[in-house]
């Protein structure tokens, strides 16, 4: 079936005759559709610039805030008020300090013996060794070493009877009769999707090592390493739909398709975190955004489900029971895109989101209790909402619908009651940015690897995601946790998976002094 032509607009050149012919209305008429359109226009032109090039952060300032160190107009810069200052009065610069070594990394001390003839003193006699003097301790690495590993079968045969004993290598295999071992595969694993180095780039790597390693085979292993994992993600979404909250966002993907136009079609990628008590973050490919995705993938939830105002995470509320918990960062944001146009009165509303967002920042500082979080909402938050539905009431008239602020002031007031449903559970959020950080991983592997090659191959990836987005999250470092996994694995298939979710296996292994990870690295060496 074809595709209907686009209308195009039809443009009518207004020369001084036609405008002379229009009476006053006709005439005023115009000029206000045009004044309008003009208006939008400069909207859209300020929102792509703003996109394209503009700061990405949502931070808003208050642009009445006095500034503690003013500077107007011909007022001394700092180094020329540096330079005033009396000379008889030292200033200290700060300094910088190295950090300490972390405990965690192995130490090989490096030192040099000394010669026979070095040990002679001048007097004659043998020095001896009365200390060492640490001098300098600095990082060094191995790089990545590629070796052959082969697995050899003893054949022992009786010289008289000839009875034959095979003794079979003890070797962990986690791809049967495979060319990667399970420390290749965690490296490769890792290069894809925590560095998210796509697979031509590691074949081009591994062939100035000189070996010859197609990415074709590197994706069959990972993809194969996925399938071994496939039962920890199935655990995972147990655990997943004990949650009293969830929390969700989803992003498109570009997946290669033979059949469609330009050889690729258009998927999507789901997220699905778990509550504190269930610290599971769960990635879930779909061909289309359609609600029938979030749908099958937890069904029967009926606690909190926190996210964007999707039409499809309304419909799995309303079908599950569910209570659905609108992101108000994702509100604040079509006011943050309208400020270019509407400064007075976008400043008024994020100045009183300001407002809302300190009163969580300080619910988190004073690690305050959920029964004390909420009480802090109904005290200091409540009425700066109602401040909030009488400014929305009052603007809501004069604001043009196609404008950027009618747009924002539309949808506060569309979803307000959502908006709204965060401040009866201290365990709820006002915003669902955590989830969305979760999706840069697909955000930033996407630059780089593009698109994925088949719908299976993204149901891999969330498998794969879903793993070491765990890691993360509960502080396990994803390569030793990834090693071991494969190893216990493949020595028993059916062995406890429930303990091999990642922070189960952090307990369970806490004994034993893994490395874990932390999210901001300053915090290791403090």
């Amino acid at each position: 079936m074809k595709r209907k032509p686009a209308k195009r607009t039809r443009i009518i050149e207004l020369t001084p005759e036609i405008v002379g012919s229009m009476d006053q209305e006709t005439l005023v008429s115009l000029v206000m559709k045009l004044y309008e359109q003009n208006k939008q226009l400069s909207e859209h032109l300020q929102a792509f610039m703003q996109e394209k090039y503009g700061a990405k952060t949502e931070k808003h300032e208050d642009p009445n805030q006095l500034k503690i160190l003013p500077q107007a107009d011909g007022e001394a810069t700092d180094a020329e008020q540096a330079e005033s200052v009396s000379k008889d009065i030292p200033v200290k610069k700060p300094g910088h300090t190295r950090n300490p070594m972390p405990s965690h990394v192995q130490h090989e001390k490096k030192r040099r013996e000394p010669t026979p003839e070095e040990l002679v003193c001048k007097c004659g006699t043998h020095r001896v060794k009365i200390n060492e003097v640490l001098r300098n301790s600095r990082f060094e690495c191995v790089p990545m070493q590629v070796y052959v590993e082969d697995i050899i079968d003893a054949v022992w045969q009786c010289p008289q009877c000839s009875d034959t004993l095979i003794v079979a290598a003890d070797v962990l295999e986690p791809i049967a009769n495979g060319l990667a071992g399970p420390r290749l595969l965690c490296q490769i694993a890792q290069e894809r999707w925590l560095k998210h180095v796509p697979y031509y780039r590691q074949e081009q790597a591994f062939a100035r090592l000189g070996l010859n390693i197609s990415r074709s085979t590197i994706c069959g292993w990972m993809a194969a390493v996925a399938l071994l994992l496939r039962c920890i993600y199935d655990q995972m979404k147990v655990e997943l739909l004990k949650s009293r909250v969830i929390a969700t966002d989803d992003t498109p993907v570009k997946v290669q398709d033979r059949t469609k136009k330009h050889n690729i079609k258009r998927g999507h990628e789901w997220i699905f975190m778990g509550d504190a008590e269930h610290p599971v973050n769960l990635f879930h490919h779909t061909e289309g955004r359609g609600r029938a995705g979030p749908m099958k993938f937890i069904p029967g939830f009926k606690g909190f489900l926190q996210g964007d105002c999707f039409s499809g995470n309304r419909a799995l509320c309303a079908e599950t029971g569910a209570t659905f918990v609108a992101c108000r960062a994702h509100d604040r944001r079509y006011y943050k895109k309208a400020l270019a146009n509407n400064k007075q009165l976008c400043n008024e509303m994020l100045d009183m989101y300001t407002e809302l967002f300190e009163v969580e920042q300080t619910a988190r500082d004073l690690q305050l209790s959920k029964e004390d979080v909420v009480l802090m909402r109904q005290q200091d938050s409540q009425p700066i909402l109602n401040k909030m539905k009488s400014w929305l009431d009052k603007h809501v008239v004069s604001a043009l619908p196609s404008s950027s602020l009618g747009k924002a002031i539309t949808y506060s007031l569309n979803n307000w009651e959502a908006l709204n449903n965060y401040l009866f559970d201290g365990e709820l959020r006002i915003d669902n940015n955590l989830c969305e950080q979760q999706m840069k991983m697909f955000a930033t592997g996407r630059k780089n690897w593009y698109f994925f090659g088949s719908d299976e191959a993204g149901e891999h990836a969330s498998i794969m995601l879903s793993i070491f987005s765990t890691c993360l999250r509960n502080g396990v470092e994803p390569g030793a946790y990834l090693l071991d996994v494969l190893q216990q694995l493949t020595v028993n298939p059916n062995c406890d998976v429930e303990m091999l979710i990642p922070h189960r296996w952090k307990q369970k292994t806490a004994s034993a002094e893994m490395p874990v990870v932390n999210n901001t690295p300053k915090a290791v060496f403090a």
